[in-house]
């Protein structure tokens, strides 16, 4: 349970102590995510329910390994690592992950939204008596919000896992972040539940626009910086080659 205390305090510390650098990449990542912010409020309207506004944004635009957002996640690497960052790395990083991001974040919302629908479906299958599903709606309601809180957890580590490979391919990312989770369940879930709170906070408080996204992507590299160490192979066994870990200072 302290890993994600420890990971919101040195994330807080590391945005407000570099708050230019941290508002100026929030601002950049916010404005190319604009194309998605779009369609998550066209929606909203169709549906007549604000609500999507700041729930879309949360998953689709914080959560997910946003391509938009890679760049932000570059700083937040360094700044987790205690190095210096440069705003310029920013667009650098988002022309070289881009299209690895794009991979994972379109598996990633495909997912997301599928068991959204379900979880909604069932919902609405439980608040109504006459439905002949329900009888099972409401279990089928929590079964299929459990799932979609692992998956949504289960991206904690995944934008930081991209970057830190020595290869940045998606699926090999998704299942490095499994096996990290199964590892250190306890942890893991404590962690991304405070990081989907404030990602949910922000956005519902409009911060995400200016700091909730950069406090969103320290949060996530300063859990996967906390966790690793734990979890690399002692001397004697055999080594991951899979992740890169940047010397400490």
């Amino acid at each position: 349970m302290r890993l994600g205390f420890r990971a919101v305090g040195s994330a807080c510390y590391q945005v407000f102590t570099h708050f230019a650098v941290s508002l100026g990449g929030n601002l950049l990542a916010m404005l190319l995510s604009l194309p998605i912010v779009v369609v998550v409020i066209v929606v909203a309207f169709f549906v007549h329910s604000l609500s999507v506004v700041p729930l879309g944004i949360a998953i689709l635009v914080g959560a997910l390994p946003n391509p938009a957002c890679m760049g932000l996640q570059k700083l937040a690497r360094e700044l987790a690592h205690g190095e210096p960052p440069e705003f310029r790395e920013q667009w650098q990083a988002v022309r070289t992950y881009w299209r690895v991001a794009l991979r994972a974040w379109l598996i990633a919302a495909a997912t997301a939204i599928i068991c959204a629908l379900n979880a909604a479906f069932y919902a609405t299958q439980a608040a109504h008596p006459a439905s002949g599903l329900h009888a099972v709606a409401a279990p089928l309601f929590v079964v299929w919000t459990l799932i979609l809180l692992l998956w949504l957890g289960v991206h904690l580590y995944v934008a930081p896992l991209l970057l830190a490979q020595v290869e940045p391919r998606a699926l090999l990312a998704y299942r490095n972040a499994a096996v990290i989770m199964l590892s250190r369940p306890v942890a893991s879930l404590n962690a991304s539940l405070i990081w989907l709170g404030a990602l949910l906070l922000t956005s519902a408080t409009a911060l995400a626009t200016i700091i909730g996204l950069a406090l969103a992507a320290c949060i996530q590299q300063n859990a996967f910086r906390l966790l690793l160490p734990n979890l690399l192979p002692t001397p004697g066994e055999v080594e991951v080659p899979a992740i890169h870990t940047p010397p400490t200072q």
